[in-house]
């Protein structure tokens, strides 16, 4: 049985499953594997976007631009 520290069950549209398991075939993944890699690169994406936000609003105006939001 799987450890339910280290996973959780998340539930998606049959239409989600299939592009998923074809896409995990063509990368030659387990399925699971797969979706974790697509969640960290998007994690990765969001994050970098949160950071060049962050930069951009103190270089503009400083302190109080950020604070305006």
């Amino acid at each position: 049985m799987p450890n339910p520290v280290k996973y959780k069950s998340v539930s998606v549209s049959i239409a989600a499953y299939d592009k998923l398991v074809k896409i995990a075939d063509h990368e030659d993944r387990a399925i699971g594997r797969q979706l974790s890699r697509m969640i960290d690169e998007s994690y990765d994406d969001v994050q970098s976007k949160v950071a060049s936000r962050y930069e951009r609003r103190n270089s503009v105006g400083g302190i109080a631009s950020v604070l305006e939001d």
